[in-house]
């Protein structure tokens, strides 16, 4: 990861922490009505199908995600994180952006918690540095022997104007943190601090 590339512009960052601001905690996770009246896409709803969803936390929020796999598990988990910030319904694939800002995030740990705070301590920060969501990600390498992730995103960069704005991720923490694997399934349980 290049830590040198320019971020988001500070203007858009002030809406977006401005927008975040506005919204109350207490209709995190409600459906929104449009003018006609209708369910628009809202965060902190997971999309029909998804291998994730959010539970409940004094005071934050456990994301949980499950695959047939770790790896699975893991892409599914960093989408969780990024759908509690934004819908990820609203995101669309912009090669371009993809290819630029979610190639390759390597995160490493010295066991098996450590990793994947760091994986998705990576996904955040490459976020907070470059404003990309990814609506998928799939992890290409993962080794346990040396606790290492390999993994890539395909989505765009987060605009205001098209995407909602969620509840703020501000870190990642160890705090209730585990894995639970079993012969074709995996889940992990994360609490981030929001």
């Amino acid at each position: 990861m290049n830590y040198g590339q320019k971020g988001p512009s500070l203007e858009l960052q002030r809406q977006i922490n401005d927008s975040i601001a506005s919204r109350s905690r207490s209709n995190r996770g409600t459906s929104a009505l449009d003018d006609a009246g209708e369910n628009k896409e809202e965060a902190g709803i997971p999309p029909a199908g998804a291998q994730f969803e959010y539970l409940d936390h004094p005071a934050d929020v456990i994301l949980h995600s499950w695959g047939v796999d770790l790896p699975q598990s893991l892409s599914n988990l960093a989408v969780c994180m990024f759908g509690y910030m934004t819908s990820i319904d609203s995101i669309t694939i912009n090669n371009a952006q993809s290819s630029e800002h979610g190639t390759n995030l390597t995160a490493q740990g010295h066991d098996m918690h450590s990793l994947i705070y760091s994986f998705l301590d990576e996904w955040l920060f490459n976020f907070h540095d470059s404003g990309f969501v990814p609506k998928e990600v799939e992890v290409s390498q993962f080794c346990r022997d040396v606790w290492r992730i390999v993994s890539s995103g395909k989505g765009e960069i987060m605009d205001i104007q098209r995407h909602p704005q969620g509840t703020e991720v501000k870190a990642i923490t160890y705090s209730g943190m585990r894995v639970e694997e079993k012969e074709g399934r995996c889940d992990v349980f994360v609490v981030v601090d929001i």
